[in-house]
């Protein structure tokens, strides 16, 4: 699946983005021209199921407008699990799950709904084949990478752009060597075609939504950084007011914001892997084995003083070209790292920086009387959530 994640393929889903972007504008000029108060969660959450609907699935949703979408709705079931489902997913034995067919937290009819959706799009895609329309989704690729149509996975042209903030010489080396691997003719099944299908609108719909909301809250906490940002993304659009994908990618302050915000917010706060093999972990004495999980406490790491020094701040500027050096390896992991980190990270950054970019331009945050601080996180989510995210917002 490596290569549809790729620039070219990016570049082929930008106009797509820009697309959704332009309604979720619109939607915002009724709040802005009043000085209203927003829930920056609804609000981005809109914004994202566009995005996923349509360069996942050719499926316009209008979240702004028809909030009762089925995509809609079932989206916000999977992460509106009650108390119960939780305790029980957590506490009950993987074995008896198997049995009574519990496996995942969310109601099954939802994710059948996203089962039953990829499937119908590929179908739908496979009868086409014959035909000369050109699809740029994420189902099309699939379908294309299912019939050995994709090129070899190769990295190379996307090493400068500036959004590798997380990847260093060793995990891009390790990552190529990983995928340079020849699977051969490897077919996917139809199950594994639903189950990417269903990964990439979870994965992609909640973690950009709140780290979008995150980092809106944080700009209008500090309006010096986002007269910053204004400025820097002023002086990158062209007479059409538009930011192409080259440009978008090389804007550092909007890169560096976007990865402060990932640093003190990961959307996901612990990550667990597998090992695979037995291994010492150097000269600690602690032995791993083969099958054993390990769990990566991810915030923690974020927030250690010990790598980040005032860890708590809000501070754009660590990860700034002149200074993201001094950023350790393996100590910023919002999307994992390694050949199993989060696969759709370009996607995810490039939709994120394009409508921070568009809204700043346009709009400016600020911090309200209904403007929680220090904001209150929900205390059982497999993400990191706030359990209310409102500011301010006027036109300029």
């Amino acid at each position: 699946m490596s290569p549809t994640f790729t620039s070219g393929k990016m570049k082929k889903m930008y106009p797509m983005v820009r697309e959704c972007l332009k309604e979720f504008l619109d939607h915002l000029e009724v709040y802005a021209k009043d000085r209203k108060d927003i829930n920056l969660k609804e609000m981005h959450g809109n914004y994202t199921m566009d995005v996923i609907a349509t360069c996942a699935f050719s499926t316009k949703t209008n979240s702004h407008k028809n909030p009762n979408n089925p995509f809609t709705t079932n989206a916000k079931k999977i992460f509106a699990f009650p108390l119960h489902r939780f305790l029980l997913f957590v506490f009950m034995p993987k074995v008896l799950r198997k049995f009574f067919g519990f496996n995942f937290i969310s109601e099954e009819s939802v994710n059948q709904f996203f089962f039953d959706i990829t499937k119908q799009r590929i179908d739908e895609r496979r009868a086409k084949q014959t035909s000369n329309k050109s699809y740029n989704d994420f189902i099309q690729l699939l379908v294309d990478a299912n019939n050995n149509k994709e090129e070899i996975y190769d990295n190379d042209n996307d090493i400068d752009e500036s959004h590798h903030v997380n990847e260093g010489e060793e995990e891009r080396a390790v990552e190529k060597k990983t995928l340079s691997i020849n699977i051969g003719n490897k077919q996917m099944s139809e199950d594994e075609m639903k189950a990417q299908g269903w990964i990439f609108f979870i994965a992609g719909y909640e973690t950009t939504a709140t780290t979008l909301t995150f980092c809106s809250y944080e700009l209008a906490l500090n309006p010096h950084i986002q007269q910053r940002l204004y400025e820097e993304v002023e002086s990158a659009v062209d007479s059409n007011g538009e930011i192409s994908y080259e440009v978008l990618a090389k804007l550092p302050l909007l890169d560096a914001i976007l990865s402060e915000t990932l640093r003190l917010y990961p959307p996901v706060p612990r990550l667990d892997r597998e090992a695979q093999t037995e291994y010492k972990v150097g000269d600690t004495g602690l032995q791993l084995y083969a099958g054993q999980t390990v769990e990566i406490p991810v915030y923690a790491i974020h927030h250690s003083e010990e790598f980040y020094p005032n860890a708590h701040k809000f501070d754009p500027d660590r990860f700034m070209p002149e200074n993201r050096h001094k950023i350790i390896p393996y100590t910023y992991l919002p999307f994992g790292a390694g050949p199993r980190n989060c696969i759709g990270m370009r996607f995810a950054l490039m939709e994120a920086k394009l409508g921070l970019a568009q809204i700043v331009r346009r709009y400016r945050f600020f911090r309200s009387a209904q403007t929680a601080v220090p904001l209150q996180f929900r205390p059982i989510s497999r993400l990191l959530a706030a359990k209310e995210v409102v500011v301010g917002i006027e036109k300029r």
